[in-house]
């Protein structure tokens, strides 16, 4: 390429006007600086590298000693005399006196627990308690001067916030990572247990194998949440990265602490989210609420007057727009407490004060039937009592039967029978055994939540 001379002449009087137009506007008697610190650069750096920078600096120092590396063995498994390394994650210390914070999945696999702190002290552990369910559990440790981290309230989180995980992934002690929240109340049917409660805050900070248990931070330094899982086909870490609020860590942690388990409370109900199907059915707006599609007789729900067809708004004046919501707000109380419920019925708000009950699992009773009415039309049904949503319940499903025919699945929950409220197996052969030529099962989907109708017709014997 050839530069002609009035080329060089142009960018040489360019520059000059520039530099002629920046003396002008600089006040007298100061002279033109042409340096990196311009007003520009020193907003950038005041505003945005030095404001996150110093925070995250800030939230990792206050971290970093909080978190320990939690090393699990199985002494069923004898190596020597110390079993074999079965697990290994991370904990969050939350009290002076050596409480610890972890997930259960870590835990789960061993019964010999150690935890290493960031300077390299040793501490043998004992398990206080742990819920599957919420995949929280406690270790203890025999110190009382421990860095220890102040839960924040993870409602006040919002969606694009920065926050940053601590952990110890690939037995990288002390990782720091960060990220933003990239959405909260998310399900993605990870936890097992009897009564699984998902609500967790998804992040794109990084995690990995080892990042179990660790701590999810706000910039001031305050738990926001307990990391546990990934999602990723890969088995490494690609983008989706999940942590338990700590709201629902500090009530399940406050319940193992006092009383070795976890106290769930509930309200007697059957519920399901307003999908686009339903909305268009109940006439009500996607997203509006959780509606009601049962209420167990003698439950709190039932004697403070809530009835099936009820959307629930707020609980407590938290709005409830989900299942997952309206699951994670009762889970964050004690059996006993009571509660201000607002919902609406046919258009019109009301208040309920409602007095949760503890949730009973010992009595549960499965009873499978296969009565004549039934199987005349397919059906072995059963019936499950004492549990906090007790049914009817599709067991089986005979081949070739009027009941396939219609596409009835096992795990279906009957709720009606041609318009008329059902929750026992005797009501429903009852119902079943008056002369109608067609039967109209109303009920509830086992997988996706949703209320559907099936119509079967009965077969006819003799002429």
């Amino acid at each position: 390429m050839t530069i002609r001379k009035r080329d060089i002449i142009i960018i040489v009087f360019s520059v000059l006007l520039s530099n002629g137009i920046m003396y002008m506007i600089q006040p007298a008697g100061r002279p033109v600086s042409l340096s990196l610190s311009n007003g520009w650069s020193r907003f950038v750096n005041n505003e945005f590298a030095q404001g996150s920078g110093s925070n995250f600096i800030k939230a990792a120092k206050i971290g970093t000693p909080a978190v320990v590396r939690i090393t699990v063995r199985n002494k069923a498994i004898p190596i020597w005399d110390i079993g074999s390394l079965v697990s290994s994650g991370s904990g969050v210390v939350i009290t002076a006196d050596g409480y610890i914070a972890t997930n259960h999945h870590v835990l789960a696999p061993g019964n010999l627990y150690e935890v290493t702190f960031n300077d390299g002290h040793k501490y043998k552990a004992t398990l206080t308690g742990s819920d599957q369910s919420t995949d929280v559990a406690v270790l203890k440790i025999d110190r009382d001067d421990c860095p220890y981290l102040t839960m924040a309230n993870s409602d006040s989180v919002q969606v694009g916030q920065w926050v940053i995980a601590i952990g110890n992934p690939y037995q990288l002690n002390s990782t720091v990572t960060s990220g933003i929240v990239s959405a909260k109340g998310r399900t993605i049917d990870l936890l097992k247990g009897e009564y699984p409660l998902e609500y967790f805050i998804q992040t794109d900070a990084i995690f990995n194998e080892g990042n179990s248990g660790g701590a999810l931070l706000n910039e001031e330094g305050e738990l926001i949440g307990i990391n546990t899982a990934i999602f990723t086909r890969s088995g490494k870490f690609e983008g989706y990265s999940f942590a338990i609020p700590s709201n629902i860590v500090r009530k399940m942690v406050g319940d193992i602490i006092s009383y070795g388990k976890v106290q769930r409370a509930v309200l007697g109900v059957g519920i399901q989210d307003i999908t686009d199907r339903l909305a268009r059915r109940i006439g009500e707006p996607i997203g509006s609420g959780v509606y009601i599609n049962k209420v167990n007789p003698d439950s709190p729900a039932s004697e403070a007057g809530l009835r099936t067809g009820d959307i629930i708004i707020s609980i407590n004046g938290t709005n409830i727009r989900t299942y997952p919501a309206l699951q994670e707000q009762v889970a964050l109380y004690q059996p006993g407490d009571k509660v201000n419920i607002r919902y609406r019925r046919g258009g019109t708000i009301h208040i309920a004060e409602v007095e949760l009950m503890p949730l009973k699992i010992e009595s549960k009773k499965t009873v499978v039937r296969t009565d004549a009415p039934l199987k005349g039309i397919g059906l072995e049904l059963r019936d499950d009592e004492g549990i906090p949503d007790p049914g009817i319940i599709v067991q089986d499903v005979i081949p070739g039967s009027s009941a396939a025919r219609a596409g009835i699945k096992p795990g279906f929950k009957i709720s009606e029978i041609n318009g008329v409220v059902v929750t026992t197996i005797d009501q429903f052969i009852n119902q079943l055994s008056k002369n109608q030529y067609r039967i109209l099962l109303r009920g509830i989907e086992p997988e996706s939540g949703l209320v559907t109708e099936y119509s079967i017709v009965k077969p006819v014997s003799g002429l």
